[in-house]
């Protein structure tokens, strides 16, 4: 929609200038203010009902006007008889078609008709997108009657929001983070959501995050907003670039880091509407008093303790022999091009036989697994650890933001997941590989694990016992209180239309890359996943078989 407004601007500004100047006999007109917020620039044009249309006319009118969800459907809602009219949601769900090829619609009945399309995603009445597998398709009957000799679709589907195209759905729709704080430091962590653009969206936003946690990240985030809290006045207005968030004054804390969490959550949220500059929360009508907000408003979360964070400096190694090597990412290329390796005499020397090496956030640690993945070998510094055997088909490991190393293998003829607490001494039973539960990985093996920039989100790869029908799923991490892993939530899963998945890691604390492939005929890429919304393809890479970021999506 942005970039359409964009690209309306620009042929506008070329016809301007191609008049010659402006008019001077033309009268003058009032404009419209400098305060007013302009959304949803871009209006889309459908056809209302016509007289004598037939009933696979109608429903099609009506399957095309859900594309125009502006002055609340009414166009599309001339289609249905005025009890559906009533009580019709369209945003209840979004079915996604590919294209209108895709789209058939016949007569099944009498007075009822038929409508099949191949769709690739579904977005849910929460606003959370759901790619569906390859060839995946939905089939609904209307049905309709004659209303002053007119037809009308008298029923709808049940449950039934719209249909949309994928062009509409990138036309209409965009992504935006909801933000809840980590379970464990001063930190917002984001959950997607798709939502049309346009006008409410700052309420819509709102509205989403006040209704609380979503299940996969229970246990892993906190909101600072108590559970019952709502929109006082049930909109959220926009005036001169304030959002104006006036919500319920149900239990909401007196102390002062929790109503900065409250401010940062909702100030991070919000601020994604458009025309919004600034957040100004009041309770009941009176403005809530946060620490380090401004008297003109929330603009800030540096100033609520909450500082945007930057993006991590990875310092990557070489492996040569033995060796261990840091080298600058900007080197990073063809063989034929890196500096020689010189040894660090900080980092440990590596026998042969270990692989899959992985390194502490610190730099002080580092973890490797033997060639047969039946061993578990750690450094501290220059010095090595007992080695540990915990199972089979050990995964490579990976550091969380703590430092608490993870695996994942097998163990008994069962998938399992494991951490280390690095602080413990690892000749006692506490620095011993721990068992994380997630009985969700039942009858599954794990390929790859993958941590979020903060930590408490954790996304792997997992097949069945034979190796197929891999899943790419995303859980919170739910920590003791000394901050050891104890359990994963219930994970949503994401881009279900890759066949294989081999590897995978986070650009950024939204995205996922997952090194796989849609058919078996493909050689294997990059898959850019988001938590939530349509995957896209990176360039093919024959033969890969492991993917790892030095700088987010470009490198």
């Amino acid at each position: 929609m942005r970039r359409s407004y964009a690209a309306w601007l620009a042929v506008c500004g070329l016809l301007l200038s191609a008049c010659g100047g402006l008019s001077t006999s033309s009268p003058v007109h009032q404009g419209l203010d400098v305060s007013t917020v302009q959304e949803n620039q871009v209006r889309v044009l459908v056809n209302p009902v016509g007289p004598g249309s037939s009933p696979e006319e109608v429903v099609t009118g009506f399957v095309r006007a859900a594309a125009a969800s502006d002055d609340q459907y009414q166009v599309a809602r001339s289609y249905l008889v005025p009890v559906q009219e009533a009580t019709w949601r369209p945003d209840s769900s979004v079915m996604v078609f590919t294209d209108d090829a895709s789209l058939t619609i016949t007569r099944s009945g009498s007075s009822s008709v038929k409508a099949v399309a191949q769709v690739s995603g579904r977005i849910d009445g929460d606003g959370r997108y759901h790619e569906l597998p390859p060839g995946s398709k939905v089939s609904v009957s209307f049905g309709l009657q004659r209303i002053g000799g007119e037809w009308r679709i008298s029923k709808l589907p049940q449950g039934f929001g719209t249909w949309l195209s994928e062009a509409d759905v990138s036309r209409l729709y965009d992504p935006f983070r909801i933000y809840y704080i980590s379970a464990t430091e001063r930190r917002l962590v984001p959950d997607v959501r798709w939502f049309p653009v346009g006008t409410g969206l700052a309420t819509r936003l709102a509205r989403t995050l006040l209704a609380g946690i979503p299940d996969y990240l229970s246990g892993a985030v906190r909101s600072d907003i108590p559970a019952g809290t709502r929109l006082a006045v049930d909109s959220v207005p926009i005036e001169s670039g304030t959002a104006q968030v006036d919500l319920t004054a149900t239990r909401v804390s007196s102390d002062p880091a929790q109503r900065q969490g409250l401010a940062a959550q909702l100030l991070a949220t919000v601020m994604q509407a458009s025309g919004v500059e600034r957040v100004a929360l009041q309770l009941d009508g009176t403005d809530l008093q946060v620490p380090g907000a401004a008297s003109t408003g929330l603009f800030d979360l540096s100033a609520l303790g909450f500082p945007t964070p930057a993006d991590a400096v990875t310092k990557p190694l070489l492996r040569k022999g033995t060796s261990l090597v840091a080298v600058d990412p900007q080197q990073l290329g063809e063989p034929g091009n890196r500096p020689p390796a010189q040894p660090s005499g900080s980092l440990p020397s590596i026998p042969l036989g270990w692989a899959y090496l992985a390194m502490a956030p610190s730099g002080g640690e580092v973890a490797a697994v033997s060639g047969d993945r039946t061993q578990l070998e750690r450094w501290r510094g220059l010095n090595a650890l007992p080695v540990v055997t915990v199972g089979s088909e050990l995964t490579r490991p990976v550091y969380d933001a703590a430092g608490v190393l993870w695996l994942a293998g097998v163990q008994g003829g069962a998938s399992r997941l494991w951490a280390v607490n690095p602080s413990a001494d690892p000749k006692t039973v506490q620095g011993r590989p721990q068992l994380v539960s997630a009985g969700w990985l039942e009858g599954r093996s794990v390929v790859s694990l993958r941590f979020a920039p903060d930590g408490q989100r954790v996304a792997l790869i997992s097949t069945d016992r034979n190796g197929r029908a891999p899943r790419i799923d995303v859980a919170g991490v739910v920590r003791q209180p000394n901050g050891i892993p104890q359990s994963l939530s219930t994970p949503i899963t994401l881009a279900p239309s890759l066949t294989t998945a081999r590897d995978l890691v986070w650009v950024d604390d939204a995205t996922l890359a997952v090194l796989g492939r849609k058919v078996a005929s493909q050689a294997v890429r990059p898959w850019f996943v988001p938590l939530g919304g349509p995957i896209t393809a990176g360039p093919e890479i024959p033969g890969a078989m492991t993917i790892t970021t030095v700088n987010a999506e470009r490198g």
